[in-house]
C-alpha cells in the first residue's frame, strides 16, 4: 500500500510550508486542503487499484483534490446503492470495473468499465451496481 497515498504525497508537496526557503503560492479548500496555484502536473497512476471493494459495503476514496477539481473512487458490492441525492456542482461518472445502473432525472443508463455520464449540478441521481464495481466520480467546481 505504499503507493495507496501517492497522490496526497505529491499533492503536499506543493502544499505550503514554514520555513525551508520554499515559496509556493497555494490557497486552501473549504476543508483545509492547500491547492496550488502554481501551474503542476497532478498525477495518479491505475485508479482501480486505490481501492478494494468489500463485501455488502459501498466504499469512498479521494485521491485527487485540485483547484476545481475533485476525483473520488467508490467501490460498491452487488446490490450495492447510492439513494437519490444531487451535487452542488456538475459531475461526472466513469466505471472502471463492474457495471452500474446511474439514474438521473428521467432517464437511466447502464454504464460497463470504460463507460462514462455527465450530470448537471443539481440533478436528482442515483447509483446501483449490478454487479462488483468500481467508480471514479469527478466533481467539477468552478465556485472560486
Amino acid at each position: 500500500m505504499a503507493d495507496d497515498n501517492q497522490q496526497t504525497e505529491q499533492n503536499e508537496q506543493h502544499a505550503c510550508r514554514q520555513g525551508g526557503g520554499h515559496h509556493c503560492k497555494c490557497r486552501r479548500d473549504a476543508e483545509g486542503h492547500a491547492i496550488s496555484a502554481e501551474p503542476h502536473l497532478g498525477y495518479v497512476a491505475d485508479l482501480a487499484s486505490l481501492i478494494d471493494i468489500q463485501e455488502e459495503a459501498t466504499v469512498s476514496r479521494t485521491v485527487l483534490r485540485e483547484d476545481g477539481l475533485r476525483a473520488v473512487l467508490f467501490a460498491f458490492d452487488k446490490d450495492q446503492a447510492l439513494s437519490e441525492h444531487t451535487a452542488a456542482m456538475p459531475v461526472t461518472i466513469q466505471v472502471l470495473e463492474g457495471r452500474l445502473r446511474v439514474g438521473g432525472g428521467e432517464r437511466e443508463v447502464e454504464l460497463t468499465a470504460g463507460g462514462i455520464v455527465y450530470l448537471s449540478a443539481r440533478l436528482p441521481h442515483t447509483v446501483y451496481a449490478l454487479e462488483p464495481s468500481k467508480m471514479l466520480l469527478q466533481m467539477f467546481d468552478n465556485r472560486s
